[in-house]
């Protein structure tokens, strides 16, 4: 009978420490750190580039207006002033639409170790996507390159995945880019320079990005990615 009612007492005991989240809880998955508040400028500025357009937070987004012809470059984009920015084994993610023209609307640049790369978004005429650059090619040119039909005013979920042997990209659930560089040179075009470490450009375009969010890989996510073919 002591033996029953111990077991009972200790049954009831762990029930109630459970009830008060007192039992150890399992580890939860990286928390998405948000690097846009919405609001305002804080956190960003206008990418140096020649002579660009505007760029301010309009409705809950950050837009990046492309030039008057013969008055403005047309390049215009905007730039991260952190300080605390991961360089691998991390995921970025943002929202993005194509307001005006017919060009790339949200090109992200972002770190990849010591180097840099951007995934641009409908360049080329409105429809190519890929890495520029690896091994000194384009996103036009290189292995990396394909296209996507973009509709303008539409807005687009796009997820770039950085670790010490691989990028992927995607579009919604649509994976883009998933390139092993190992053996390969990473870089970014000239023109981008100014978006480093991590920063958004448009081409003779106006383009809106909000929802801009980062997180660390787990170690999981990492090991998987990185043991992924090319295919």
């Amino acid at each position: 009978m002591r033996l029953k009612a111990l077991t009972i007492g200790m049954t009831l005991l762990a029930g109630l420490c459970l009830a008060r989240g007192e039992e150890k809880a399992p580890a939860s998955a990286p928390v998405w750190k948000p690097l846009f508040d919405g609001k305002t400028m804080e956190g960003w500025q206008a990418a140096d580039l020649y002579k660009p357009g505007e760029c301010a937070v309009k409705d809950g987004a950050l837009c990046m207006k492309t030039g008057k012809r013969g008055e403005n470059g047309p390049m215009t984009g905007i730039v991260s002033t952190r300080k605390d920015l991961p360089k691998t084994n991390y995921e970025l993610r943002f929202q993005a639409r194509r307001v005006e023209g017919d060009d790339f609307f949200a090109t992200v640049t972002f770190p990849v170790g010591s180097s840099h790369c951007s995934f641009v978004t409908g360049g080329w005429g409105g429809e190519t996507v890929g890495l520029s650059t690896l091994d000194g090619m384009d996103a036009s040119e290189n292995d990396t390159s394909g296209s996507f039909a973009f509709e303008k005013g539409k807005w687009y979920t796009f997820r770039v995945r950085v670790s010490d042997k691989r990028i992927q990209t995607f579009i919604g659930d649509k994976r883009l880019v998933n390139v092993g560089t190992e053996d390969r040179r990473v870089g970014i075009r000239l023109e981008c320079m100014a978006c480093r470490p991590l920063g958004m450009a448009t081409y003779r375009t106006t383009g809106e990005v909000k929802a801009v969010e980062i997180r660390p890989l787990t170690a999981s996510e990492t090991e998987e990615m990185n043991k992924k073919s090319d295919e």
